[in-house]
């Protein structure tokens, strides 16, 4: 079996030329050998990946590549890599008062429909409060995404070592595979743009957000 699509989620059997096929090592111990691949250049959701990279750093945004990561709140001799890793956009905003940033998956940056992470973006459903723990998991959990890794004190999430502020991303992944920072959803949905506004800078231009989330 290889795995293709969602820039590096989806396994399928498929017949054909495999034209990229990335990856990606560990130094921490962990094996992981699974990036993004494509088939004649097109991801199976209809995307084609080299226009949505070019999408993303046109609209200011960086192409990082983050490996799903167990073990982060340990140190990081004990993190342990996971055989996946997803292609994101990184936009930050650098400013007097805003030095932020917000994580999106390209599928859901440059497609013309909508994906359940862009919706759950614009629909701005107000935040549930979490008697304990992380709000912005809380708040993932209560849009139907995940971000957590496991049920112990040993957390996980998205590691790019080579970013310069965020080593560490957690990622409200969502059943269609589409993902969005749980930080920057949860701010939005209080009226704080974290990164760059994603309502003007989705190709997805909705005269109506869908209720996929009860709105």
């Amino acid at each position: 079996m290889t795995r293709v699509g969602r820039l590096g989620w989806t396994v399928l059997g498929l017949a054909g030329a495999i034209l990229a096929v990335g990856a990606c090592g560990s130094d921490n111990g962990g094996s992981s050998t699974t990036t993004t691949t494509t088939v004649a250049g097109i991801d199976v959701a209809g995307i084609d990946v080299a226009a949505a990279r070019s999408y993303c750093t046109s609209k200011g945004g960086t192409v990082q590549t983050r490996q799903a990561t167990w073990g982060t709140n340990n140190p990081q001799a004990q993190w342990q890599s996971l055989d996946r890793s997803v292609e994101a956009c990184r936009f930050q905003t650098l400013g007097d008062n805003d030095d932020s940033r917000i994580y999106v998956d390209l599928v859901s940056l440059y497609s013309n429909g909508p994906t359940l992470a862009s919706v759950a973006y614009l629909s701005k459903v107000p935040t549930k409060s979490a008697a304990t723990g992380n709000p912005a998991t809380a708040n993932c959990a209560a849009l139907a995404g995940s971000s957590q890794f496991g049920t112990g004190a040993a957390g996980g999430g998205w590691v790019n070592r080579e970013d310069p502020v965020d080593a560490v991303v957690g990622l409200c992944v969502f059943p269609d595979q589409s993902f969005i920072d749980e930080w920057g959803i949860t701010y939005y949905a209080g009226g704080i743009v974290r990164g760059v506004d994603l309502a003007k800078t989705f190709r997805y231009q909705p005269t109506q957000v869908p209720p996929f989330f009860g709105r």
